[in-house]
């Protein structure tokens, strides 16, 4: 988990199917909601155009916000995949895998923990 970041109020863009980096990052994100029923992808939204927009948050309804992803302009890799560990890759494929298996581990966890 990413600590307090479920906790934060949210500053950050919902990013829809719709919406196009015009890099990789797509492709991962297009995988992932059809693996993943109520996917929630949001980007960060920078307070000054120097900022840098490149981080988004991936989680669903049961919670928000549970995968960090970084990305180089433009939705170019290499990604930075963080979710109390870090993994870097480049590949969009590994990436996927990746943020499934985090997904998955996360709702597992959050299943378990309300029992």
């Amino acid at each position: 988990m990413l600590g307090d970041v479920n906790n934060r109020p949210h500053q950050d863009r919902l990013w829809t199917a719709g919406d196009r980096t015009g890099g990789p990052v797509d492709q991962v994100f297009d995988k992932l909601r059809q693996k993943v029923p109520g996917l929630i992808v949001e980007r960060l939204q920078v307070t000054h155009p120097a900022d840098d927009d490149n981080v988004y948050f991936v989680g669903d309804e049961q919670g928000r916000d549970r995968i960090q992803i970084e990305t180089a302009p433009d939705g170019q890799p290499p990604f930075l995949i963080e979710n109390g560990g870090r993994s870097q890759t480049s590949d969009t494929g590994e990436a996927v895998s990746l943020i499934n298996r985090l997904l998955d581990k996360s709702r597992r966890g959050r299943s378990l923990g309300s029992c």
